[in-house]
């Protein structure tokens, strides 16, 4: 005898997936209260709460992710196993990549090279957005892998991994007739705006010591988490941006920006890699995640 309902365990992961139950009753096609009942009788056979609910709605709890990591691999392996009996037929691995906002384009761009370059037919699908966001959305299983400036990892728990794959110089930059007012660096940054990242960023704690260490009060024009807003503002003239070098690597070659100073300034954007632990069902996205939290190494 099967102790466990398959029916009730699709009916988990499909609600887990979804974050709310309404929306996984309209997938699964059941009413609410019913869903919600075969759900609970899940819960009772395996005598442990698996989905914690609140008006937000439903979060996976510590043993609901033990259950979600299950149910992906007997109801992925399930995909496979149809797959695998049509001739000719191969399921392609599928990459869920979360990305914050100040992570250069070119970090992600080297990231899609080593996972094509494990398997060319991988599907690569981005989210960019707030950490707080991709942060949940990792949590909640909805992502494979977030690219990051700071180790969030151990507020998730042991059931999450990061590991550090680089770390980008930043540059303070602007367009050359605003470099001409800069003669000492960083002493005359007083006389030109400052585009900067947000005051939770870590580059953004890092520039703040460092104009706080040589007395330097400066005028911030703007504050965001997006690089590439910030780079398109330089080149406009709006002032000084404190980037990293891979965003503005193309720039400073061609003499849109330039450098206001000659030594490094001593900053630099870590880039972390954060996953779950548990091995993905698929061998072939289990070898790209394994090798991007074993070997990929930024090149700047």
């Amino acid at each position: 005898m099967i102790p466990v309902n398959y029916h009730h365990l699709y009916y988990f992961w499909v609600t887990a997936k979804a974050g709310r139950i309404g929306a996984a009753s309209r997938e699964l096609y059941l009413a609410q209260p019913t869903l919600s009942l075969q759900l609970k009788q899940l819960e009772l056979v395996l005598g442990k709460q698996l989905l914690a609910r609140s008006r937000k709605g439903v979060k996976l709890t510590p043993e609901g992710r033990i259950a979600f990591d299950y149910c992906e691999r007997i109801f992925s392996q399930g995909a496979e196993l149809v797959s695998a009996l049509q001739p000719g037929q191969k399921l392609p691995a599928s990459l869920r990549l979360g990305v914050t906002g100040p992570i250069s384009r070119h970090v992600v761009l080297q990231i899609l090279d080593h996972a094509y370059g494990i398997d060319r037919q991988v599907r690569v699908s981005i989210l960019g957005g707030q950490l707080n966001n991709l942060r949940e959305q990792l949590e909640n299983h909805r992502l494979d892998l977030v690219v990051s400036g700071t180790d969030f990892s151990p507020q998730l728990g042991v059931e999450f991994r990061s590991r550090l794959a680089g770390a980008i110089p930043i540059c303070f930059v602007a367009v050359p007739r605003l470099k001409a007012k800069v003669e000492r660096f960083p002493a005359d940054l007083f006389k030109l705006p400052i585009l900067l990242m947000t005051p939770d960023n870590p580059v953004r704690k890092e520039v703040d010591l460092l104009l706080c260490r040589h007395q330097v009060s400066v005028s911030v024009e703007t504050e965001l988490e997006d690089s590439e807003l910030i780079r398109f503002l330089a080149l406009r003239g709006h002032g000084v941006a404190a980037m990293d070098a891979l965003t503005v690597r193309d720039d400073l070659k061609s003499r849109r920006l330039v450098k206001l100073h000659r030594k490094d300034v001593g900053i630099k954007q870590n880039i972390w890699l954060v996953c779950g632990r548990h091995p993905k069902p698929n061998p072939v996205l289990r070898r790209i995640i394994q090798s991007l939290m074993e070997k990929f190494t930024i090149r700047v």
